[in-house]
């Protein structure tokens, strides 16, 4: 037998409005798109030659990138009923920028930013959560009366989620082996990738090249 989930799950206790962490910080957001789901944002400069219609030039789209990351950096949860497990109250763990090594602003890639990536790439914290957000919002205890056009931290609707950074203990996947041709005891990690050449060599299957992975031999017989 082996139990496999897919990715990990986290429980969070606020939903947060990235259109309004942005606008109460001066950021013009008609020149952006912003996409949310669960705790990862991409947020889309306006980019003239790139958007349809674009109408932000290539020397305002840096500044704006920037301005929109140094903003998603500073930006905090004041609140200490809700903010003890954040590192120095900052809400998003992870915050990533589009290079412009290429020669061709908006276009440039790494191995953190793909082509279908935002300008902007962030994720929320463990705790915090972009979907949720209640209609009219619901004030956490603590806070001011949340006012949909201003609130950024509000009472969530649903109370957990997957989606932050994978490098987190709490996104780490389930992997339970038991069996005939399992060994005792435990690991440390597993890849996904891994699974199916185990089950492979548990069967005595050989993999196709072009199968991913490798068997995990360190939990087999």
């Amino acid at each position: 037998m082996l139990l496999v989930s897919d990715h990990g799950f986290a429980p969070f206790h606020t939903a947060a409005n990235l259109t309004n962490i942005l606008r109460n910080a001066k950021v013009d957001v008609s020149k952006l798109a912003i996409r949310t789901s669960g705790p990862a944002a991409n947020v889309y400069v306006n980019l003239k030659g790139r958007e349809n219609g674009g109408t932000v030039s290539k020397k305002e789209y840096r500044a704006l990138v920037d301005q929109v990351a140094d903003v998603l950096r500073k930006a905090r949860d004041p609140n200490g009923r809700f903010n003890g497990d954040l590192k120095k109250g900052r809400l998003f763990s992870n915050v990533r920028v589009r290079p412009d090594d290429c020669g061709e602003p908006g276009f440039c890639v790494d191995k953190h930013i793909g082509q279908d990536f935002g300008d902007v790439f962030a994720q929320l914290d463990v705790g915090y959560n972009f979907d949720g957000q209640q209609t009219p919002p619901v004030k956490r205890k603590g806070d001011k009366a949340a006012d949909a056009a201003t609130v950024e931290l509000s009472t969530p609707n649903f109370y957990g989620a997957h989606g932050h950074d994978a490098d987190l203990p709490e996104m780490a996947a389930t992997f339970i082996a038991a069996g005939p041709g399992i060994r005792s005891g435990s690991v440390e990690a597993v890849r996904n990738i891994d699974v199916a050449p185990t089950v492979m060599r548990l069967l005595g299957v050989t993999p196709a090249a072009t199968v991913d992975g490798k068997a995990l031999n360190k939990v087999l017989k």
